[in-house]
């Protein structure tokens, strides 16, 4: 599909291996604002993740250079990465045409009033739903890691703790307000993660006390991107620094392999925000989630 607006042209793109192919450059100028996009159609297109249904965007000027994208994996909302007004608008109005059931979006502040204006001149019946702030994400990247001093050890996660490690991922998503999180879905998640190594516990005394893992490393031109999620603490084990020790665990291991390092946070948890600063993280931007009434 394409569809053109002004001095803009919006493609529907079918194949995650293609849109990887076209958005390479443009993602590549700007890693952190678009590694979510960018790891999550890595893994699409390398099967370790599939959805309900893709969208896949792409923005050009009249040059035919990509000065936008942005995605949609169902029931998730869409994730938009920076781009000019004019392009945000021709894509809000493209969504209307071709997506116009979407739950929410999230993406730079100030791209949302752009985008919702596409949006409503497409006249579509979702249009008319009121959006609102649900949430302010907050995305950091590491500077100098340090390391706190806590009890325990970090080690990747093992077949065996599937299950365990499982029950753990559903209360994540349910205390971060993610879509709800089957126990199948979970144990597939959790299973994929350890194949290729990408979860880490942090264990005391033999107990699970933490867990963390990382999205597949997104290379562009010469530079790694490693995103830390999720993060997660027992209720039972917290305010004693396991999630601040595994965070920083896993933050050692990217670093290894070459990566530049980022997260995100909820800007409403004071606590998870001055942990990361105290290991070394950094404050890049704000991402504003709106989600449709």
């Amino acid at each position: 599909m394409t569809g053109k607006a002004g001095a803009v042209k919006v493609e529907l793109i079918d194949s995650a291996k293609e849109f990887i192919a076209a958005t390479t450059a443009f993602r590549a100028a700007d890693p952190l604002r678009t590694n979510v996009i960018g790891s999550v159609s890595l893994a699409v297109s390398t099967d370790r993740t599939s959805y309900d249904d893709y969208r896949w965007w792409i923005v050009r000027n009249d040059d035919g250079d990509v000065v936008g994208v942005a995605m949609r994996t169902s029931p998730f909302n869409m994730v938009v990465a920076p781009m000019p007004a004019d392009a945000a608008r021709a894509l809000g109005e493209q969504v209307g045409r071709f997506d116009d059931e979407l739950p929410g979006v999230s993406g730079p502040k100030d791209l949302m009033n752009a985008l919702l204006e596409g949006y409503v001149e497409s006249k579509s019946p979702g249009s008319t739903r009121v959006p609102h702030q649900e949430r302010l994400d907050l995305l950091y990247e590491l500077e100098d890691l340090i390391t706190p001093d806590v009890e325990g050890v970090g080690r990747p996660a093992r077949a065996e703790e599937v299950e365990a490690l499982s029950t753990m991922l559903v209360e994540f998503a349910h205390e971060v307000a993610l879509p709800s999180l089957s126990a199948d879905d979970a144990r597939e998640s959790v299973k994929k993660s350890v194949d290729v190594g990408s979860l880490f516990c942090w264990e005391l005394a033999d107990d699970i006390v933490a867990i963390a893992g990382h999205a597949p490393l997104v290379t562009t031109d010469s530079t790694v991107i490693g995103r830390i999620g999720p993060v997660f603490t027992p209720k039972e084990f917290r305010r004693r620094g396991f999630g601040a020790a595994v965070t920083a665990h896993v933050s050692h291991h990217l670093l290894e392999r070459g990566a530049r390092v980022m997260l995100f946070t909820d800007a409403a948890n004071p606590t998870s925000n001055a942990i990361y600063q105290e290991i070394g993280y950094r404050l890049v931007d704000e991402l504003v989630l709106l989600r449709f009434e």
